[in-house]
């Protein structure tokens, strides 16, 4: 979980940003965001609303008291009694009522998150009050991993891969695509020991060709390969790892194109350093996979992104992204290779803590098919 210490190191930094926009107050609505600033993992589904004010104040606003957070105030709204109905707007309505106590008397801009603030919230600012967009704040901040962000996302790693070594055990011809998602699934909730969000793709075979997706009746086949790309969520940050287990003993071309992907990773780990576009790692990587004639032009996804909180977070790994790489981002590099004559594709992904000289996986589970 994450920690009240690294809760207050990023409200600073974000009173720095509001400093530099000269915000009077932000009003944070996303139940991640709230998350990552005062360390309340509530249910995600209601309202929630975390208030900092440029000198410093705070104001955490949600439905149930957390057991930590990092908010100098803590103010609770009803969220259900037997006595009325549950409905979401009321419990809106309720955290605005809250929010605009906090902000009265404020002027000048205030920073609300445009793609999550409800309609009462906006409407909670004060008079003469200028909103201003918050969304792109929040996400440049998060781009950068502190520590106990970087452990959460670790426990999530270590699930993924419980799911990987239970399932590689034991994967045969004969065996669904749900079976194989349950052996993982199962694995991963023993481990946590509570409920796990787990979603990715579980196509094997020529079916992950087509896109991939989530598990089907279709029986694993002698000779598949099993691309099995995973994005689980555990304590409010996820991992974005793949792995390609062979059904059988893998062909010499199967392992080959492997071969070929690997090297790819190395491509990977010597050039991924702060200040590359993601441009141009994709074009360089994409050069080495175009070498692999028997899957020639099959490398038609994105070569990586971000990960943190989302599964999918800048920056990106895109011939077209101009972003540069900067220290501290976690970025999931995915390359791979895929063709009928394969018995489906290669998909290798590795989850990178971007350092200042070199990059330091989070997974350790082996690539081998």
């Amino acid at each position: 979980m994450l920690t009240q210490d690294g809760c207050r190191q990023r409200q600073r930094r974000l009173l720095e940003r509001m400093k530099d926009q000269r915000i009077a107050a932000a009003a944070v609505s996303n139940p991640k965001n709230v998350y990552y600033l005062a360390g309340a993992l509530n249910d995600p589904n209601l309202p929630q609303v975390f208030l900092l004010a440029a000198g410093g104040d705070s104001l955490l606003i949600t439905n149930a008291a957390p057991g930590e957070h990092a908010a100098q105030e803590l103010a609770l709204y009803t969220a259900y009694t037997l006595e009325r109905p549950f409905l979401r707007h009321t419990m809106h309505a309720e955290a605005a009522a809250l929010a605009a106590g906090f902000l009265r008397g404020l002027s000048g801009a205030i920073g609300i998150e445009f793609d999550s603030a409800s309609t009462a919230l906006t409407s909670a600012l004060p008079p003469g009050a200028r909103p201003v967009d918050l969304t792109p704040t929040m996400l440049d901040l998060r781009r950068a991993k502190d520590s106990d962000e970087l452990e959460c996302m670790r426990a999530a790693v270590r699930l993924a891969e419980v799911g990987y070594r239970a399932l590689k055990s034991c994967l045969e011809p004969g065996m669904s695509e749900c079976d194989a998602y349950l052996i993982f699934l199962e694995a991963m909730v023993q481990e946590a020991g509570t409920a796990v969000e787990l979603r990715g793709d579980f196509a094997a075979g020529t079916r992950a060709i087509r896109g991939g997706g989530p598990p089907t009746l279709r029986r694993v086949e002698q000779g598949d390969l099993y691309i099995l790309d995973i994005f689980p969520s555990y304590q409010g940050y996820s991992c974005d790892l793949c792995r390609t287990f062979a059904a059988g003993q893998p062909s010499p071309l199967q392992q080959a194109a492997w071969e070929h992907v690997m090297a790819a990773h190395s491509i990977l780990e010597r050039r991924l350093r702060p200040g590359v576009k993601g441009s141009d790692l994709y074009h360089e990587v994409r050069a080495h996979l175009e070498t692999f004639a028997p899957a020639k032009g099959s490398f038609t996804h994105h070569l990586g992104h971000g990960v943190g909180m989302d599964a999918w977070e800048y920056p990106w790994l895109t011939p077209g992204s101009e972003e540069p790489v900067r220290e501290g981002d976690v970025i999931a590099a995915e390359p791979g290779l895929y063709a009928p004559e394969l018995g489906g594709g290669i998909r290798l992904e590795r989850n990178y803590l971007v350092g200042r000289d070199g990059v330091t996986p989070l997974d350790t589970f082996p690539l081998s098919l």
